[in-house]
């Protein structure tokens, strides 16, 4: 046989495999020179905390109680656990480095495999494809650090792509193409729920309205998986999102800025980092309905109306925010890049069957105006390698301690307390109490007023919550703070980003035992004006079991955790009740005599919902592999004018 038999196959194989290698490299080339002054795997700013080691998130995730705003049980974001699954690979902060700067690439990928049963020449898709990743909403999500909309811009294809599929007809693997768009979808609602709760209107809308030749009983079976399946996957963070609404219209990232009507139609949500090129995108659907218009254009105008409608939610309906602050609107990065798709799936439904030059042509246009509002904003955006950090000291002192950090907002953005450690991802996600947000706003007032007595009340009110040090917005100086209170606060290193630092002073923990003259202060007001006799007490939260000594009556176990519901307190094994100490914190009145206090916080329903959520990660798994793997199937028509796709 001739040496050169094989070579009509490789040629075949480099012509399937080049338009998508195109896309990528492209996209590629074109996110490193845009994001080359934040190329690390530590990305921080803006709306983006760092995510920490593959440890702490999953013991973030795990935790029945969290030392954020004062302490809440409140459930983690599911992103959490998609990050410690990922970040084996490359830590879970590198993870999301990678996912931010190369969103363009991978959606691009995304979007080209997603429209792979379109009729449509692969280089055509892979203009559209190219198209997509370029869209205005994902760089401005890069550069203001949103990474749940980052998330988004990568999974809508696939998860639209699987839902049109079940929509369609399930076929004989009904079972496995159900579960596979379950997983994404769950993937989505993990970090945008938003997104989540779009594609299941716009499931179960074409479940009842679209005609389909497939049986109904596996059809509305197919349905049900993807309606139920993602909510047990993401268990037990619905829960969370049923009682705080404002998650779900403000996303993981919090509220967006203002927006002018022209920017939202240029598909620019506001703000740094984008410039309204979409407008190419609507010129082009516009255009390609008007030349070449059909009932395949359908399915795209469907998705553009779900998107206009979220769009429509996000910005009409104003809320608080999770985490305090004033009424704002949300982000509308995630519906208009559920319009973006849809515009693009009209324009590729009018490019079915054999194209000439002038289309390609016209959608190298379409990529190069997209790629210029790309360079000339993407850029720009407060994200940057490097994240802020305390002394290595002082970050030391504050893990062998668990005493909290204050750190303060500025710019509208609202203070945190985090115990432990600093802020990082998935923090600002957590339902606290609903008196902890105006506590911290009050504060940061105090400590950036020239009120001496407000002040010295706030060092004390925090160090008594348990706070160690607290970090002061950008630009104020310590100087006058602490010249008011010396003998509450001491301004010691700065942290990494230069914000100056106060240490507290005055006698605290994790846990302290409070004697009878301080404990009329704890029940009667909300800051301590004294401290004398306050005796730290070497426990860790939540769960606390102490042995109190012999002493006088009237003395307080006062806990730097919020006073919830679900705090248990047992004296000697008897039930007793828990009261607010400062007004906001859990505190138990102990005997005289020597007596084992135990206090703790139960968590039997999230343990009960975690065990669902494992079945439900099973379930998933093993339907989720296709059967009959080893039997013949028959070869799957190629697009018109091309030998593979």
């Amino acid at each position: 046989m001739p040496d050169n038999v094989n070579v009509p196959d490789k040629t075949s194989a480099v012509a399937r495999n080049a338009p998508v290698a195109g896309v990528f490299v492209v996209l590629a080339a074109l996110a490193l020179s845009v994001n080359a002054g934040r190329l690390g795997l530590d990305l921080a700013g803006g709306r983006l905390l760092p995510a920490g080691s593959l440890s702490e998130v999953w013991s973030a995730y795990l935790a029945n109680w969290h030392p954020v705003g004062g302490g809440t049980a409140s459930a983690p974001p599911a992103a959490l656990a998609v990050l410690g699954i990922f970040g084996a690979l490359c830590t879970p902060h590198g993870f999301v480095s990678v996912l931010m700067i190369a969103d363009a690439p991978l959606a691009g990928v995304s979007s080209y495999f997603a429209t792979r049963r379109l009729p449509v020449q692969p280089w055509v898709r892979a203009v559209a494809a190219g198209a997509y990743g370029l869209l205005p909403a994902a760089t401005a999500a890069v550069a203001q650090g949103r990474l749940d909309v980052v998330a988004a811009h990568i999974l809508l294809p696939p998860v639209i792509a699987g839902i049109a599929g079940v929509l369609a007809g399930p076929g004989q693997r009904w079972l496995h193409s159900s579960s596979l768009c379950a997983l994404g979808l769950a993937a989505l609602g993990a970090f945008s729920p938003l997104a989540h709760l779009l594609a299941l209107t716009g499931l179960v809308a074409g479940f009842v309205v679209l005609p389909s030749a497939a049986p109904l009983v596996k059809r509305a079976a197919a349905v049900v998986i993807v309606v139920l399946v993602p909510l047990a996957l993401l268990m037990p963070w619905p829960t969370v999102l049923v009682n705080h609404p404002a998650l779900v219209l403000h996303g993981l990232s919090g509220p967006g800025d203002p927006v002018t009507a022209g920017e939202l139609a240029g598909l620019d949500p506001g703000g740094a980092g984008a410039w309204p090129a979409g407008l190419a995108v609507l010129l082009a659907a516009v255009i390609a309905f008007a030349v070449r218009p059909g009932r395949a254009a359908a399915a795209g105008l469907a998705v553009v109306v779900l998107g206009i409608a979220g769009l429509a939610l996000v910005r009409l309906v104003a809320v608080t925010p999770l985490q305090g602050g004033p009424v704002s609107a949300g982000f509308a990065g995630v519906p208009l890049l559920v319009v973006g798709a849809g515009l693009l799936w009209i324009v590729l439904s009018a490019c079915r069957g054999d194209l000439g030059k002038p289309v390609l042509a016209g959608g190298a246009v379409l990529v190069v105006a997209l790629a210029v509002g790309v360079v000339v904003a993407g850029s720009g955006g407060p994200l940057r390698s490097g994240g802020p950090a305390l002394a290595p000291d002082q970050a030391d002192e504050l893990a062998r301690t668990g005493r909290s950090v204050l750190v303060l907002g500025g710019g509208g953005t609202p203070a945190m307390q985090t115990g432990g450690r600093m802020p990082r991802f998935g923090d600002e996600q957590l339902a606290v109490s609903p008196a902890t947000p105006a506590r911290l706003a009050d504060w940061q007032e105090a400590l950036t007023a020239a009120d001496p007595g407000r002040i010295r009340a706030a060092l004390s009110g925090a160090a008594a919550s348990g706070a160690l040090f607290v970090v002061l917005p950008a630009g104020t100086e310590p100087g006058p703070i602490v010249a008011s209170a010396p003998a509450l606060a001491s301004a010691v290193a700065p942290a990494s980003d230069g914000r100056a630092v106060l240490r507290l002073l005055e006698p605290a923990g994790q846990v302290v035992l409070i004697p009878p003259g301080v404990a009329r202060q704890a029940v009667t007001s909300q800051a301590p004006a004294s401290t004398l006799g306050v005796t730290p007490v070497d426990a860790r939260l939540p769960d606390v079991r102490v042995r109190v000594s012999d002493g006088v009556p009237g003395r307080l176990l006062v806990l730097a955790a919020e006073y919830e519901d679900g705090w248990r307190a047992r004296v000697d094994g008897r039930a007793v009740p828990v009261v607010p100490a400062w007004g906001h914190q859990v505190a138990v009145a102990v005997p005289t005599a020597q007596a084992d206090v135990t206090v703790e916080h139960p968590a039997t329903l999230r343990d009960v919902l975690l065990l669902v959520q494992v079945a439900a990660a099973l379930f998933t798994l093993l339907t989720a592999v296709p059967t009959g793997i080893g039997a013949a199937r028959p070869r799957r028509p190629q697009p018109v004018g091309t030998a593979g796709s």
